[in-house]
Order: C-alpha cells, then sequence, then structure tokens
C-alpha cells in the first residue's frame, strides 16, 4: 500500500513561488508610479495577496485540522479588528488647532 503524502506538490510552489516574485515586483514597481490616493490601498492589496498565498501554499492552513485553521482565523480576526478601531480612531480625531497654544509661540532669543 502506498503511504499518503502530505503537503503541497512541487508544481504549486514552484507558481507559488513565482507569484510572490511577481507580487514583490509589483510592489517595488508601484513605489516608484504616483497613484495618488490609491497607494496605500494597492500595497495593501499587494500584501494581503502574499500573506494568503504564504498560508495557504507554505504554511498550508487549508490541510490542517480544524482547530489550527480556527485558531489561524482567530489571529486573523483581532488583526482586522485592531487595524479598523486604529483606523476608526485617526478619522474620527478632531482637527490640530490652527494656532499655537499659549507659551509656545516662537521666540527670536533664547
Amino acid at each position: 500500500m502506498k503511504a499518503e503524502v502530505r503537503g503541497t506538490s512541487p508544481q504549486a510552489l514552484l507558481v507559488t513561488l513565482l507569484s510572490l516574485l511577481a507580487l514583490a515586483g509589483a510592489s517595488f514597481a508601484f513605489r516608484f508610479v504616483n497613484i495618488g490616493a490609491f497607494g496605500y490601498g494597492v500595497a495593501l492589496a499587494i500584501a494581503v495577496a502574499k500573506a494568503a498565498l504564504v498560508a495557504t501554499f507554505f504554511m498550508e492552513i487549508g490541510a490542517e485540522r480544524a482547530s489550527v485553521r480556527f485558531a489561524f482565523a482567530s489571529g486573523l480576526a483581532l488583526i482586522v479588528l485592531l487595524l479598523s478601531l486604529t483606523v476608526a480612531d485617526v478619522v474620527t480625531r478632531a482637527p490640530p488647532p490652527l494656532t499655537a497654544p499659549p507659551g509656545m509661540a516662537q521666540r527670536d532669543v533664547g
């Protein structure tokens, strides 16, 4: 009886490696392109794609037991929660004051 080999095939790993290299090249190329406000979104999308490829193929999360997948999903949910709270905090802050507070004005001497 042939033993079942668990893991990802070498061809899938090679395609994943080439995909990661292509995404790294895209990330490097977008470094020199001015796309305005979409820059952060594009960088985040590339980072999420790279992380998903690494987790799926190199870490083999899909082939693990349900408890391992649950722990991984819990960690991702925590990261999403913390990032969303950080974004909510930054977006809802009041603009900084336009004038310097008393005692903080520029001095000519000393």
